[in-house]
């Protein structure tokens, strides 16, 4: 099997840049792993991301850009969706078509 590329991580220290969810701030969490990358040389977790105009939504690992930002450290980020806008699908059958299509359904037991 070949190596195939399914995200690109990327690097920044420009916090201003991420919207974050007060809500969900977890205090205790975010010094935990402010514990484990000082203390145990642990990396954080990369942060998910979701394209907003020009900011980055955080969607997954808050504390972990929290954590980040308290010791002045790069955000290591991910974007989970691809916000590359699609045109959106329409099927436009024609009368054969769509007789084809019956066909088809019918000669394959499809309303059995």
């Amino acid at each position: 099997m070949k190596n195939k590329e399914v995200s690109r991580i990327y690097q920044t220290t420009d916090y201003s840049k991420f919207i974050v969810n007060a809500e969900f701030y977890n205090n205790a969490r975010i010094n935990f792993l402010r514990y484990k990358t000082l203390i145990k040389n642990e990396k954080l977790p990369l942060v998910i991301v979701r394209k907003v105009d020009s900011k980055l939504e955080i969607v997954s690992e808050q504390d972990s850009f929290y954590a980040a930002k308290q010791m002045g450290l790069p955000i290591y980020y991910y974007e989970a969706y691809q916000s590359v806008p699609r045109a959106k699908q329409t099927i436009d059958f024609s009368f054969n078509d769509m007789e084809e299509l019956l066909n088809y359904c019918l000669n394959n037991g499809h309303f059995d």
